[in-house]
């Protein structure tokens, strides 16, 4: 019997140990109430995408998935719960180049866009998706402090390339955001850990503005408006 508490014991340590070992910070973004475009154009993919000039934007740090009893009632079950880890979070945000125009951030008004490097805060490192993958690339940068997100409760949940799933460890920024004067607007989150380590949000984790709907989209719609040009020509002779 004795035997056997103690390798109970053992066991529970080793997954106290592994899950503190082995999570890390999943960054992601995401515009609330917004789709999930697969193929939006051949200016950007894999993104959450809104047409709207002013909308609700999260930055999310997720760091596991946690059990039912810890996301309900809130209690601290210790089995899965990371090690605690904290990042200070930048809002990376890229316009059009040869644009001027003005991105709100919860009233904070940002219009002084650069060279990516000139734009990089120092000590963060941001993976090569951030500047080089469309539409960003075609872009100037501002790097927008945002706060910091750690983990030590149950408060993220993971936007998963459209699949919203239950909450997790981590926590959430949710900000006001208005853009002005940009054909485009893209965003990634970028966060270091106390250890000097730079997290991304992968490039599939992202979110973009465009001013202008999808071409499909604009397709569709013409054929709606000649579908009704029948109706106003009818509606004219008589």
């Amino acid at each position: 019997m004795k035997r056997q508490v103690i390798t109970g014991l053992l066991v529970l340590v080793v997954m106290i140990v592994a899950g503190s070992v082995s999570a890390v910070p999943r960054l992601q973004t995401y515009i609330v109430d917004s789709e999930y475009s697969n193929f939006y154009s051949l200016m950007d993919q894999r993104s959450w995408v809104t047409n709207s000039q002013q909308f609700d934007l999260k930055v999310i740090g997720y760091w596991g998935e946690a059990d039912n009893s810890s996301a309900v009632s809130g209690t601290v079950n210790p089995v899965g719960m990371p090690s605690y880890d904290r990042l200070e979070t930048y809002l990376a945000i890229s316009v059009p180049w040869n644009q001027s125009g003005t991105v709100w951030i919860n009233g904070v008004e940002i219009n002084s866009f650069g060279r990516y490097r000139d734009a990089l805060p120092v000590g963060v490192n941001p993976d090569w998706t951030v500047r080089y993958l469309p539409p960003a690339i075609l872009g100037k940068f501002n790097f927008h402090a945002i706060g910091s997100i750690d983990n030590d409760q149950v408060n993220a949940w993971s936007y998963d390339h459209g699949l919203i799933h239950s909450p997790g460890w981590g926590d959430e920024i949710l900000m006001d955001v208005v853009v002005n004067g940009f054909d485009w607007a893209h965003f990634d989150a970028v966060g270091v850990d106390a250890n000097g380590r730079t997290f991304t949000s992968a490039w599939d984790d992202d979110s973009s503005y465009f001013a202008t709907p999808e071409p499909g989209t604009l397709s569709l719609l013409g054929l709606g408006l000649l579908g009704l040009a029948p109706f106003l020509r009818r509606k004219k002779n008589s």
